[in-house]
């Protein structure tokens, strides 16, 4: 009888990834300068990883305009997490709109719309400027709403892989009646994301190009994942020994090398190749839909508090006061407390 499986508690990563390339720093230079002439900012981000993947420095730049959140993906995150997101928004931020949307399909595609016709009464022309961080799914956002308001195909470039829009471009029409134009920008990355776990995540769902975090290292904090979620399918999809999940990425990896023939000179399996497999069948939601970041209540409190200070402070993290990095820090022990009393349970 096989004895009972026990994932890992915890994962011990502390590499520090920065990707933040010239065409980035460029690209928010541009962002703020036509802003001037834009009437409503459409923040993209990842809904599987709705904390991670926001910049900071959009709440520098953007100020005080107005401002829609778009959470994309949200066909590949845990469907549950909509709920306290938007809770947690009409608490903190009841002026902000949220819409969850996937592109494959064009779910919610016309909220953004509505949204944006809803600014055409006082104004006959309304500019939407689209902004978030690499590989959010800010251009395929851009097609699909194109097709929605105009019956129009891609006027877009879309990839895989993060970086593929490189300068802010001209104006899209993306509604006849009222008319509304729509800004493209690059994607910006922050130019350094101090908790390593973070930059995993990032990496993890397409946000960093994949070489720069090691392939082998994001399958292993997948399978970690994974196994944290209790989603063991991955076992009986690559085949390994009794169809029993595993804590070892080698023994992971080789059982996908070995389905997909994935060998290299001498017989040996390649690792890299079967950890970009595994990746990609995360990424497009073959092994299941998760939210990798913390969306409890006392998470959401703590991320709100964070965007708060950074607005006040107009700054960096680095550079709040003693007082707030106290708060902070309360606030962090609160949460961590919480969730080692659920552990305990």
């Amino acid at each position: 009888m096989a004895s009972r499986f026990i994932p890992r508690t915890t994962f011990p990563y502390d590499r520090v990834i920065n990707w933040f390339p010239g065409h980035m720093a460029r690209g928010l230079r541009l962002i703020s300068e036509r802003l001037n002439s834009v009437d409503l900012v459409v923040e993209v981000r990842d809904a599987r990883i709705p904390l991670s993947s926001v910049n900071p420095n959009f709440e520098k730049v953007v100020g005080r305009r107005p401002r829609l959140i778009v959470y994309n993906k949200f066909d590949l995150a845990d469907q549950s997490s909509k709920a306290p997101i938007t809770a947690a928004f009409a608490k903190h931020a009841p002026m902000t709109p949220v819409v969850f949307t996937s592109c494959q399909t064009d779910n919610n595609i016309k909220e953004i719309l509505n949204h944006a016709a809803k600014l055409a009464d006082p104004i006959p022309q309304v500019t939407l400027m689209v902004v978030g961080m690499p590989n959010v799914g800010k251009s395929s956002l851009i097609n699909s709403l194109r097709r929605v308001g105009v019956g129009k195909g891609k006027a877009a470039a879309t990839g895989a892989q993060p970086g593929i829009t490189r300068t802010v471009i001209g104006t899209v029409k993306v509604l006849e009646d009222p008319t509304v134009y729509l800004v493209d920008t690059p994607g910006v990355m922050v130019p350094h994301i101090a908790d390593p776990v973070r930059s995993l995540k990032v990496a993890l769902t397409g946000g960093i190009r994949d070489h720069l975090s090691d392939e082998q290292t994001m399958a292993d904090y997948l399978l970690f994942r994974l196994n944290e979620f209790g989603a063991y399918d991955y076992a009986k999809w690559f085949k390994l020994p009794d169809d029993q999940p595993t804590n070892n990425v080698d023994d992971l990896l080789n059982g996908v090398a070995k389905r997909i023939g994935a060998v290299v000179k001498g017989g040996e399996y390649d690792m890299t190749m079967a950890a970009k497999f595994f990746l990609k069948h995360y990424r497009t939601g073959k092994l299941g839909q998760f939210t990798l970041d913390d969306v409890s209540p006392e998470a959401l409190e703590t991320f709100f508090e964070h965007q708060k200070m950074y607005a006040t402070t107009n700054a960096n993290p680095s550079t709040l006061s003693r007082r707030q990095e106290k708060k902070v820090a309360k606030l962090e022990q609160r949460k961590n407390s919480r969730r080692a009393a659920k552990e305990e349970e």
